[in-house]
Order: structure tokens, then C-alpha cells, then sequence
């Protein structure tokens, strides 16, 4: 029996809904040079500060500064770049190996980017400053020699996290959603005035807060300036139900994410700016929504029941998301980019399912997550489904209905082998159960963890190339002397020798790994 009724019937996709899409896929993806441009500006300024302060004064100065925009028919604002599925550029990560690709980006195999003369110029002028500081130059300065060997003869590549942001992480949305930016900046104030100044961790602990601080202000700065746009928009529109969208905008913006959502529209906006400036902040991937229809549902059962809000427009305000989670986007490096081939960014976002008590949880929203793939028949979100012998039935039906349509969406969870296991793995029973998938495939606790989960990929064949070559590639030891392949005089031995190699490059992997992990905190 579950804790919650639903309905699962379909709701007709609107019209806006493809004109949407085919706005946001006119033209090719665009790099834009504004964020790197205003980070640079801010650090330059800083540079007498602890670190933790400038991360926060530079996002404070990109969300004053960057340029913002209100794309036609949007219900749901707020977009990193001014060129539809744009992207910015990070180079406190890395930025040399962008350089290298600007005469070739355009033309790449897999997820070519625009850029243009200009944008070159001025991201040039910006990463300059860069040089020496960048978390990659770090990570680098932590591994060892050998490590660095095996990187460059192809061994393993630690890729992502090398390059950009880690991500994989889903956030507290929820609690944004009650209280606001506003409530968690007064939960920082109260920290902060329960530290003593002889503590040992004081310094550590005030800045910390004081980062807090001034991110929480930064936000509302952003989502006031989508306010007076959305205003000075509605001045100019001389179309009635486009200018009331406005307005509404306009109101929404005001209101959230600075306070707790009062409705279920303020919350769809609200989970977005959440979702869209932590892209902006951290150029990670794989930050998953999660339970959307969890912490979303008490605002669209509150409006339901009272009349607020009709079904077909709660659909509409997701279907809306939905679009809106394509909107974002990043550029990697050429290599990485084949792997990852579709300009996706892992954003899962899972329905259905239990609660901590065990009961099942799958509600109306449940159902438009599905309905919202299909309307909008897009890569973003990961859509993924939890099931068990407690799932309704039709809930199943809908998320079948989805897979029929090739899509390859929705991914499906068995929370009847995923719980356990996150017990075995330490998780109390409420926190396993409470479950949502980060990224690919990786089950998590919202807010309690931070993954690392494709911290490096191996190239298993190149140990046994080196098991022939008695540790040599391309005349350069690279691991270790295992002997000659031809004085062996048993299988036995030569699997001794591969796992002598494959034991060397995974320390070593290891290495880079922990050298990155160090860089990044």
C-alpha cells in the first residue's frame, strides 16, 4: 500500500513545449567568454585572501556581472549563457588544453562548439593569468614522476576530474525549497556566532561561513536581476498573455530562491537556479536532481488541493525543466569528448520508490517525471525509476510505455537489491532507503556524500603490452622488468608478470587519483 494517491492518466504536451526545443537546437552550442573573463577580474583583486573567500567573491562577481537572458516562451528562467546550449569556460581547472583545440573545436567529430575570433581574444587575455595556478598544475605537482610516465604513454587517464569539476553530488534541494538562500545565510549567521575566537578550528570554520555568506547573497542578486529583466520585458511586450507570463516571472524571481517557495511554480524555479548555478560555480557533471518528485510534491500537492494550479500546467512547469536541464552544457577536451558524445551531463533524476519508513512514495509526479521525457523526448535528465514489489502497477505500465519509445530512457533501480547493499556498505536503513543514482549508475544519500566515481579510466591490454616488451614502450622503461616473454616456460609465469604490471600502473592510478582529490579540496 502506498503512502500517497496519484493519477496516471496522460497529460497533453503543450504547445509551447516544441517550440522550446526547436529554439533551444536552431544552431550549434556556442563558447562564451564571460565567466572566465569576471572570475579573472574578481582573483586578481583577491589575491591577499584564503582561497575558500575568493571562490566565493569570484561566483559573487560572475552572478553580478554575467550576462543574463529570457529566451522566448520560457516559463522557467535563468541560463549560463546567452547562446542557447552555450557553455562557459573554468580555467581555475584547466585551460591549455582549450587553447590547443580553438582552431579545431569547431569541426570535431563529437560535440562540436562555436567559438568565435573575439571569444578566443578575450579567453586568452583571461587564462594568461592563469599560468601556474591552475588545479590541474596542482594535481600535477602531487604525482610522482612515474605517474606522470604512465599518464603519458597511455596507461590510464584520470580525464575528467584532471580537467574540470568534480560534481556527482546531489544537493540539499529541498531545504532551499523551505527556507530560502535567505534561511540558510541566518543558519550560517547562528554558526557563526557560536565560534569562539581561541578556537583551534576558528579560522577555519569563520571563513567557511563567511563563503556561506556571501554565495547565499550572490544567488539572490542573480535571481533579482532576472526580476527587473522580466519586468522591463513586460514593459516592451505588447502581447496580454505573454506580458502576464512576465510578470509572473518577475514575481517569482523576487521571491525565490531568496525565501522559502510558496507554490509550486516558485519551486520549479527556485530547483533551478539551484540546478543552473551550481553548473556555474563548479563545471562538474553528473550533479543529479535526485528525488525530484520527493521534495517537489508537497508544493504541487499544496497548490492542487486548493485550486491553485491545474494538473496540465504543473506538467507544462516540468516539461519546462526538462527543457531547460538540456539548456546547460560543457566543453571537454577532444578525447573526453568521444567518450562522452552527446553533450551530456548525467543530471539523473529518479522517481518512485520507498521512504525511510519503507512505504512506498510513487505520487503524481512520479508519473509526469515519465510523461515530461516523453514530451520533451530529450537526453536530460537521466531519467531513472525506482522499482520493488511495492511499486503500483501502473506506475510500472507508464515507465514501459517510456522504454517503448526508444528513447533509452528511463533506467530502472532495483530498490530490493540496491538497499541492502548500501547497508552492507554502511548506510543506516533510512538513509539506504532514501536512495537516488548520481551520474550513470551510482547509488547515493542525497547531501551525505560526495562521489568520485569515474576517477580515472584503464587501459587493461597496455600491463600485458608491457609483459611482452619486459616493461619497455616505445624503448622507454615504463614499468617494471618482469623478464623476457621468451625464457618463460609457463603460463603461470606469464600471468605472474601481468599481474606484477597491473598491480605497478594501478598504484600509480592510485596516485594520480589522490593527487587530484588533494587539488581539488
Amino acid at each position: 500500500m502506498g503512502l500517497y494517491t496519484y493519477d496516471s492518466t496522460d497529460i497533453p504536451k503543450s504547445d509551447r513545449i516544441p517550440k522550446l526545443v526547436e529554439n533551444l537546437y536552431a544552431k550549434m552550442p556556442e563558447i562564451e567568454s564571460a565567466r572566465a573573463v569576471l572570475l579573472t577580474e574578481s582573483y586578481k583583486q583577491t589575491e591577499s585572501e584564503p582561497v575558500i573567500i575568493r571562490r566565493a567573491k569570484a561566483f559573487q562577481h560572475i552572478l553580478e556581472n554575467i550576462p543574463i537572458i529570457i529566451r522566448d516562451l520560457e516559463l522557467i528562467v535563468g541560463s549560463t549563457t546567452l547562446a542557447p546550449r552555450g557553455c562557459q569556460t573554468y580555467p581555475e581547472f584547466s585551460y591549455e588544453w582549450l587553447e590547443e583545440e580553438f582552431e579545431t573545436v569547431e569541426n570535431r567529430s563529437a560535440d562540436p562548439f562555436y567559438i568565435s575570433d573575439q571569444t578566443k581574444a578575450e579567453l586568452k587575455q583571461a587564462n594568461a593569468y592563469w599560468k601556474g595556478k591552475t588545479t590541474s598544475e596542482l594535481a600535477t605537482s602531487y604525482m610522482e614522476p612515474e605517474t606522470l610516465l604512465a599518464m603519458e604513454h597511455n596507461i590510464f587517464t584520470p580525464g575528467n576530474y584532471f580537467y574540470n569539476g568534480v560534481g556527482h553530488v546531489t544537493v540539499k534541494y529541498g531545504e532551499v525549497l523551505e527556507i530560502g538562500f535567505s534561511g540558510i545565510k541566518a543558519k550560517a549567521e547562528a554558526e557563526m556566532a557560536k565560534l569562539c575566537l581561541a578556537d583551534g578550528d576558528y579560522q577555519q570554520k569563520s571563513r567557511f561561513l563567511e563563503a556561506v555568506m556571501i554565495s547565499c547573497d550572490a544567488v539572490v542578486t542573480y535571481a533579482r536581476r532576472y526580476a527587473k529583466l522580466a519586468l522591463e520585458e513586460a514593459e516592451k511586450c505588447s502581447d496580454m498573455i505573454r506580458k502576464k507570463e512576465l510578470l509572473q516571472i518577475a514575481q517569482n524571481c523576487a521571491n525565490v530562491p531568496e525565501k522559502g517557495a510558496s507554490g509550486f511554480y516558485e519551486a520549479c524555479q527556485s530547483f533551478w537556479f539551484v540546478q543552473q548555478l551550481l553548473q556555474i560555480e563548479s563545471s562538474g557533471h553528473s550533479i543529479s536532481p535526485g528525488r525530484f518528485d520527493q521534495y517537489m510534491y508537497p508544493y504541487y500537492k499544496k497548490d492542487l488541493d486548493s485550486g491553485k494550479i491545474a494538473r496540465e500546467f504543473a506538467q507544462e512547469l516540468m516539461d519546462c525543466i526538462w527543457v531547460k536541464l538540456n539548456d546547460l552544457n560543457k566543453c571537454r577536451d577532444a578525447v573526453s569528448a568521444e567518450g562522452f558524445a552527446g553533450y551530456s551531463l548525467f543530471q539523473n533524476l529518479i522517481a518512485g520508490g520507498q521512504n525511510e519508513e519503507g512505504i512506498d512514495v510513487t505520487n503524481d509526479l512520479s508519473f509526469m517525471s515519465i510523461e515530461a521525457s516523453m514530451h520533451v523526448y530529450l537526453p536530460q535528465p537521466s531519467l531513472s525509476v525506482r522499482v520493488w514489489n511495492g511499486s503500483p502497477h501502473e506506475f510500472l505500465i507508464k515507465a514501459a510505455e517510456l522504454t517503448r519509445t526508444g528513447i533509452g530512457l528511463p533506467a530502472y533501480y532495483n530498490d530490493e537489491v540496491i538497499i541492502p547493499s548500501l547497508v552492507s556498505r554502511g548506510l543506516t536503513l533510512e538513509d539506504a532507503r532514501d536512495y537516488n543514482i548520481i551520474g550513470c549508475v551510482e547509488p547515493q544519500k542525497a547531501g551525505k556524500t560526495e562521489g568520485w566515481h569515474d576517477a580515472a579510466f584503464f587501459n587493461m591490454c597496455r600491463p600485458l603490452e608491457l609483459v611482452f616488451n619486459n616493461g619497455k614502450d616505445k624503448g622507454v622503461q615504463v614499468g617494471p622488468q618482469t623478464g623476457r616473454v621468451e625464457d618463460m616456460k609457463t603460463f603461470g609465469e606469464f600471468y605472474h608478470a601481468y599481474k606484477i604490471q597491473m598491480d605497478y600502473a594501478i598504484k600509480l592510478l592510485v596516485n594520480a587519483d589522490n593527487a587530484i582529490d588533494v587539488a581539488h579540496a
